[in-house]
């Protein structure tokens, strides 16, 4: 991270509910997470100077759609890279956030959404379990489904061997009118940990391009 920011402006905007908006009542609606995103962008947004924006998992679902709405304000990204996450329209699990508690974790494990070391201790699955409902419905209300569209900008995704839809990740090409580049690396869904390297490399290497034009 020290290295990418000693390069780049790095902005990481934060949902309400985490981080230091954790006195805020997590959204529901899938829009408004969209709009809350956007206004932190625009407020450090320095027009004319060239961007990309990077999700994993739900990040990736929400810069998707902040991607499109960037372009429909011409101020798009150069590049949108993805991971953790194949793409709108892949056929997804049964509804898990209303579950019990123990079969609540039990569904997230199988989905690669929580570590074995995390599941080790109670009180963090208390801390971590408000959170991850709220993401999960959130996902999962149907009025929250990502919308039928295409961005213009291209895409780089990137997710776990491990992690079930993985063999979906070329899905993104049937979102961007423009390039795909897809790639499956060692691990589950916490792959970017053990590849953090790998990814602020793929993140310079797109910006370096960028720049350089």
């Amino acid at each position: 991270m020290e290295e990418l920011q000693s390069q780049f402006q790095i902005e990481t905007p934060e949902l309400p509910g985490r981080g230091d908006r954790m006195s805020e009542p997590p959204l529901k609606d899938k829009q408004e997470a969209v709009a809350d995103i956007l206004e932190q962008i625009k407020r450090t947004r320095q027009k004319e100077v060239p961007y990309l924006i990077y999700g994993h998992s739900m990040g990736a679902i929400l810069g998707f759609e902040i991607c499109h709405a960037m372009e429909k304000e011409n101020d798009a990204p150069v590049h949108f890279v993805a991971t953790g996450y194949p793409g709108p329209g892949i056929k997804d699990t049964p509804p898990i956030a209303d579950l019990p508690k123990t079969e609540f974790f039990a569904e997230v494990r199988k989905l690669g959404g929580i570590s074995d070391e995390v599941m080790q201790y109670e009180e963090l699955l208390d801390f971590f379990e408000p959170l991850l409902r709220g993401d999960f419905g959130l996902l999962e209300n149907k009025n929250n489904q990502t919308p039928n569209i295409k961005i213009k900008t291209p895409v780089y995704a990137v997710m776990g061997k491990n992690e079930k839809y993985a063999l979906n990740i070329r899905n993104w090409a049937n979102y961007t009118e423009a390039s795909c580049e897809c790639q499956i690396v060692n691990g589950n869904h916490f792959f970017i940990n053990q590849n953090f390297n790998y990814l602020s490399q793929v993140i310079k290497n797109l910006m370096n391009a960028t720049t350089a034009k």
